[in-house]
């Protein structure tokens, strides 16, 4: 386990080197996207709101960002919520803080998180946006120091529509469990600022040699699936989401996962 962490954390810094490189170089190079890639009002891009998506994607005219989510998880009969705000230090790596509902229900109640995401590709030279991102996360495994969670973020552009995938492996604080994730979403355009995409998320446990998981009341396995309709209008969006959702603890439960969420962009 502790060649993976090498690699991820060798990975990582192999990333920010390189991301700070290039934003040392000329400055037409700093953000270099096609014309294709860049909606006509991109301070609005629903990408920056997504609950728990990680975007890949930036533009000459965000500095900054901030979303809030809050709703009910009838699978885990527990409320969520979350919210974060990210800043670009530099054109391709920026920080992310903010706070986030817990996943263990004898632990419900806020918990900070922090970390940065550097863009390694665009897709306006490499035809695809893709990225990294660390981030330490108290909402998870709050009984056994957090989580240390690494992220590769792909995304790609047609027009003003576009698709995002995520990649994330995660690890207690201890080092005796690992977790894996995938998330999945389609975002559609419909004009006049609305738009409508499809959220798909799958955790699930890898290992674990820890003897009081159970008791602790960690999560085996999570999932949602189910759309999402969202409204921009220049920097701000408001949006919702409504689907199933599952978790297992003990035993695997199902339900409704409802959400509710706004952002600006600066």
């Amino acid at each position: 386990m502790r060649r993976i962490l090498a690699v991820l954390l060798s990975f990582t810094a192999f990333g920010l080197r390189a991301a700070i490189a290039q934003a040392q170089g000329p400055a037409e190079r700093e953000i270099d996207v096609l014309d294709d890639n860049v909606q006509p009002q991109p301070q609005g891009r629903l990408q920056h709101f997504l609950p728990g998506a990680l975007s890949v994607e930036m533009d000459a005219s965000t500095a900054a960002v901030g979303t809030g989510w809050a709703g009910y998880n009838s699978a885990s009969s527990m409320p969520v919520f979350n919210a974060t705000a990210e800043a670009w230090i530099v054109p391709r790596v920026s920080v992310v803080a903010g706070f986030g509902s817990t996943a263990q229900a004898a632990t419900g109640s806020a918990r900070a998180q922090g970390g940065a995401r550097v863009l390694v590709l665009d897709q306006g030279r490499h035809g695809v946006n893709a990225g990294l991102a660390f981030v330490y996360r108290q909402d998870r495994f709050t009984n056994e120091g957090g989580m240390l969670e690494w992220s590769a973020m792909l995304s790609r552009r047609w027009g003003a529509d576009m698709a995002i995938a995520n990649l994330a492996y995660a690890q207690d604080g201890e080092g005796d469990d690992h977790e894996a994730e995938i998330r999945l979403v389609g975002v559609r355009d419909l004009g006049g600022g609305l738009h409508v995409a499809l959220d798909n998320r799958v955790r699930t446990l890898l290992s674990s040699s820890d003897p009081h998981r159970a008791q602790h009341s960690n999560p085996t396995l999570e999932f949602n699936a189910g759309p999402l309709l969202a409204y921009t209008v220049g920097r701000f969006a408001l949006a919702t989401e409504a689907g199933v959702s599952g978790q297992k603890v003990d035993r695997l439960r199902a339900g409704v996962l409802v959400l509710g969420g706004m952002g600006a962009s600066f």
